[in-house]
């Protein structure tokens, strides 16, 4: 699939600074105690801490997502132009989606199963004897057992995030309908990203490589 001309990241810094760097929960509907974190030299994920009500953001986590988002609608959709009242409106959005994990009662319980699965995924790693070292391991055709954890750490996620993006659509104060369209692209884009990636994509963001190597440390 051909793809559109690269997004402006300069236009989006710029659209950026013009907001002042300021980000914060105005423009939400809740009426939870809930804290912010902005960083605005370190990079540091946008994410959630619900045990502490607590939402971590940073200037460079917070550009990668825009610019991520941008190229991801040019390419897939159709452009969607950067603007200051856009760059708002995904603060405001990407805001309300880490607030829907703090108000999600099942937060606790969802993650307590993705780590089983994860735990589980390790296990079929080692019953297996699967050589993660070997470059295209993930490629071959591996036990239908294994794969299932795959598909249902996948499924948690997903099932998750789905969740705080809906609690999201009921806190957030839209400002008109072009507001209610960024929203559901913003939406789109985070599902899509969460859907993407095999086994390999797993292990290297969970360090399941150290874990396996710590294992045969002390066991030999």
């Amino acid at each position: 699939m051909s793809c559109v001309p690269e997004v402006d990241f300069n236009k989006i810094i710029y659209c950026y600074h013009d907001l002042g760097e300021k980000k914060s929960l105005s423009g939400l509907n809740i009426n939870k105690k809930v804290f912010l974190f902005y960083a605005k030299n370190r990079h540091i994920p946008i994410c959630a801490l619900p045990k502490f009500r607590l939402v971590l953001s940073s200037r460079s986590g917070f550009l990668s997502f825009c610019y991520n988002f941008f190229h991801f609608m040019s390419c897939y959709r159709y452009p969607i132009p950067v603007s200051k009242a856009n760059i708002a409106s995904i603060a405001k959005f990407v805001l309300s989606h880490e607030i829907g994990h703090i108000l999600d009662p099942e937060v606790y319980a969802s993650k307590e199963e993705y780590t089983n699965i994860l735990y589980n995924i390790v296990e079929k790693l080692i019953e297996y004897d699967i050589d993660i070292e070997k470059t295209d391991f993930y490629k071959k055709n591996l036990p239908s057992d294994l794969e299932e954890c795959v598909v249902l750490l996948k499924k948690n996620l997903i099932s998750r995030e789905s969740k705080a993006w809906d609690i999201a659509k009921n806190i957030v104060v839209f400002n008109n309908d072009e507001d209610r369209y960024l929203f559901e692209r913003i939406r789109e884009y985070a599902l899509a990203t969460y859907n993407f990636g095999n086994l390999k994509n797993i292990i290297k963001e969970h360090n399941i490589e150290n874990i396996l190597k710590y294992r045969k440390y002390f066991i030999n």
